[in-house]
């Protein structure tokens, strides 16, 4: 594999582990929302090759600033968007070239199908828009879009616990991706608990499965399973911050590095 089209594969996977999994089912009221302003860093010393075989690379750095947002339109509709604002991308080395820019946004619908009861059920609509370069626009292999229409299709389970301060979420779903893309089947599971008025914590399971692979694995063609802790500290009962990280593992073109977060949520 040569330099660029290694290059290019390390960046595709900093795109997949950049996109946010969102195991909802619940939709928010007409007028009501969450929003998150993010920062995910991710740096890494070593890469899941197309085999799934790790190999190590030149330390890689990425920034990426991103804003999350859910927002009630009318009953059981909310409009869903994930906006990575600005990426920065670059090799940990003296001289190298660095990327900055927007990334790839996501938006979309969530439609209740079965709301009001301890179990809620909804479909869940999204369009990815390739507004971050791709690889196909520049040589040296930094990008921070993948170039490609995606349309993604999910169906989503919630679970209140009430009376005990917690939930359990679930989702299944399909990415449908443009030819030189594999197609994806995605699938995450989801439980949070408050601990106390002002704390919450949760633990999940994402995972993404390429489709029609077969034993051909392009630098196109991703997969992982993920898992991690997030907390959220509620500054007050609208608002506060959250932090977690994620570890990916059973992977095949991606970078082998946890992604840490930290942001700010607000509750409308």
């Amino acid at each position: 594999m040569s330099r660029i089209l290694f290059t290019t594969a390390m960046l595709a996977g900093y795109i997949l582990q950049t996109c946010p999994a969102s195991a909802g089912g619940w939709t928010q009221p007409p007028g009501k929302g969450y929003f998150k302003l993010n920062e995910q860093i991710i740096r890494s010393d070593s890469y899941f090759k197309p085999s799934g075989k790790k190999e190590p690379i030149t330390a890689q750095s990425r920034y990426t600033t991103s804003l999350y947002g859910e927002f009630g339109l009318v009953d059981r509709l909310t409009l869903v968007g994930y906006i990575p604002f600005y990426q920065r991308i670059s090799e940990d080395r003296a001289g190298a070239d660095t990327k900055a820019g927007t990334g790839d946004w996501e938006l979309g619908a969530r439609i209740g199908l079965l709301t009001n009861r301890p179990t809620v059920v909804s479909l869940q609509v999204m369009a990815g828009l390739p507004l971050g370069d791709s690889f196909s626009e520049q040589e040296v292999g930094l990008f921070t879009g993948d170039g490609e229409f995606n349309q993604l299709f999910s169906l989503q389970v919630g679970h209140s616990l009430w009376p005990t301060p917690g939930y359990l979420k679930g989702e299944i779903g399909f990415n449908n991706r443009e030819s030189d893309f594999s197609d994806e089947l995605r699938y995450a599971l989801e439980a949070g608990f408050m601990i106390d008025e002002r704390v919450g914590v949760s633990v999940w399971l994402r995972g993404v499965k390429a489709l029609g692979t077969r034993d051909e694995w392009t630098v196109n063609d991703q997969q992982y399973v993920s898992f991690g802790p997030e907390i959220n500290f509620y500054i007050t009962s609208d608002a506060g911050i959250t932090a977690g990280v994620t570890k990916y593992t059973g992977a095949r073109n991606l970078l082998d590095a946890p992604a840490w977060d930290i942001g700010l949520f607000l509750k409308l």
